[in-house]
């Protein structure tokens, strides 16, 4: 260094294409003993870049700036001469280089004077500079700065931001930590468009800053100018979503929040594929919450009616289930497929049997033609699962008798079927009354046994109605099946063995006699 300005002593003086002389890159690059050597050729602590940026502010962002405030004269106007075309000092260099001992010398500085919460032309404070450092050590500058004077953490930039706004922006969780728990500030201040930090948090989708936030007294309810809250902006920037994936305007179809929802649709292009963890897709939700006007709003906004969950269900079948029979005939109307099966083969007619809903299932069959039977080698049987059940075994085995008595009087209405109803088998051989009593159905089987239901009917692995009732310790519906005449296999197969022979033994006797005769 000494060698090239003895020959090139101009060189001093030279500056780059950003204005800035040796002595600033010196100082950027920490190398103090050019620094010191290049001071005592002439160049000012003053000397500005083409930023209005001095020696004395990159110094501060590494460790040669005690020599530079050590070199400051009481008499030099550091307040009007240390501060860039933006307005920034020394501090607010420091403070965005998280560098803390260049900060505490600052402040620790008589000489310099710089004020804790000086501004720069757009409102920015040190404090605000430093919450944007990603770095560890920046929460020791954060904690620096807040404790030197606690009112800067409120102080606002030009756009009415708090430290805790930026801190929310930038996804600093140890700053605001540092703000909210360990100084217990309010977290829900404003700005200038009334907009809070968990308006920001929500808008960035920075999740671990809006739970800390609404921990600490945050309210989601709060508007800004425009009248939109957090969820507003949560659902149309970043599509903030609960354990069960489920997005804000999930929750607003399952609140039935129809305003929420057209302005969301409004607003936002929402995917209308969009799934939760269970696979249900916004009309799904619609559906089974039964909210009639919701299901019309998503379908003319182009949901899809034939959208399956992980079940296969369309939201057809969840509607049926759950008993909604105003959201079933809009489905319908809207054209979604009444015969839809799901990975049962089960169609809506079933899911109305599985969930009780008696009067949705008589006018689906009734009002609104769903299938209950159907053509088969040109003979009509009932419609049947994978399993080969029909929905009277649906009914039977989630124990709704009305159910039973509403498929029971549609058959005697329409006696159509090759064989009854109650005489049905699956494949297993199980009638409906089987069922009914492997699952302990009192009512079921009472309602069944009236519908002209076999007690002795016998399945594959050759039990009787009562055998299921007795190997399932169904003791109370044993004892009824006995009392009318039911029997397990064996005592069938000897009552059976007994009438035979004594039909066969009558024959016998009979030709015998007329033999005699001859």
């Amino acid at each position: 260094m000494e060698r090239l300005v003895k020959r090139h002593r101009e060189w001093i003086t030279h500056r780059d294409n950003r204005g800035r002389t040796a002595a600033m890159h010196a100082a950027i690059a920490d190398n103090v003993r050019n620094l010191q050597f290049l001071m005592r050729k002439g160049l000012s602590l003053w000397d500005t870049d083409n930023g209005g940026a001095t020696t004395l502010h990159w110094a501060t962002q590494c460790g040669s700036a005690k020599m530079f405030i050590d070199a400051v004269s009481a008499t030099d106007d550091v307040f009007g001469l240390a501060q860039d075309k933006r307005g920034r000092g020394p501090l607010h260099y420091a403070a965005s280089k998280a560098s803390v001992e260049s900060v505490r010398l600052i402040l620790d500085s008589q000489i310099l004077g710089l004020p804790v919460d000086a501004k720069d032309s757009c409102g920015l404070t040190p404090l605000m500079c430093a919450v944007g450092v990603p770095f560890a050590q920046g929460v020791d500058v954060c904690r620096l700065l807040a404790r030197r004077k606690e009112m800067s953490v409120s102080a606002r930039n030009r756009d009415g931001l708090s430290a805790i706004h930026l801190a929310a922006i930038a996804n600093n969780l140890p700053v605001l930590k540092l703000f909210a728990e360990e100084m217990g500030r309010n977290v829900e201040v404003f700005d200038n468009e009334n907009r809070t930090p968990l308006h920001y948090a929500a808008e960035q989708g920075h999740y671990e800053i809006v739970q800390l936030l609404l921990s600490c007294g945050a309210r989601s309810t709060t508007i800004d100018k425009y009248d939109a809250s957090p969820a507003h902006y949560a659902a149309q920037f970043s599509e903030i979503k609960d354990r069960e994936n489920r997005s804000c305007l999930m929750w607003a179809v399952c609140a039935g929040n129809v305003e929420v929802i057209e302005y969301l649709v409004r607003k936002t292009s929402p995917d209308r594929q969009a799934r939760d963890n269970h696979g249900f897709t916004a009309l799904h939700l619609a559906a089974m919450v039964g909210n009639e006007n919701i299901c019309k709003v998503l379908v003319r906004q182009g949901w899809n009616l034939s959208e399956r969950d992980k079940l296969d269900n369309t939201p057809l079948h969840l509607a049926a289930g759950r008993g909604h029979t105003d959201v079933v005939r809009f489905l319908v109307t809207a054209g979604a497929n009444m015969n839809e099966k799901d990975a049962m083969d089960r169609t809506p007619v079933y899911w109305a049997c599985f969930g009780g809903q008696a009067h949705t299932l008589y006018c689906m069959i009734k009002e609104l033609g769903f299938e209950w039977r159907t053509v088969e080698k040109h003979r009509r049987v009932p419609i049947t699962d994978a399993l080969g059940q029909t929905p009277l075994h649906a009914a039977a085995f989630a124990g709704f008798t009305a159910c039973i008595n509403v498929l029971l009087n549609i058959e005697a209405e329409d006696d159509c079927l090759i064989s009854p109803l109650t005489g049905w088998k699956d494949k297993h051989g199980e009638t409906a009354l089987h069922v009914a009593c492997a699952r302990g159905k009192m009512d079921c089987v009472l309602a069944l046994l009236k519908g002209g239901a076999a007690p002795n009917a016998v399945n594959d692995a050759r039990k009787t109605c009562l055998q299921c009732a007795i190997d399932n310790k169904h003791s109370n519906i044993a004892e009824y099946l006995r009392s009318q005449g039911a029997l397990v296999f064996v005592e069938l197969s000897e009552t059976a063995a007994r009438v035979i022979q004594g039909w066969w033994r009558a024959i016998l006797l009979r030709r015998r006699i007329r033999n005699m005769r001859v």
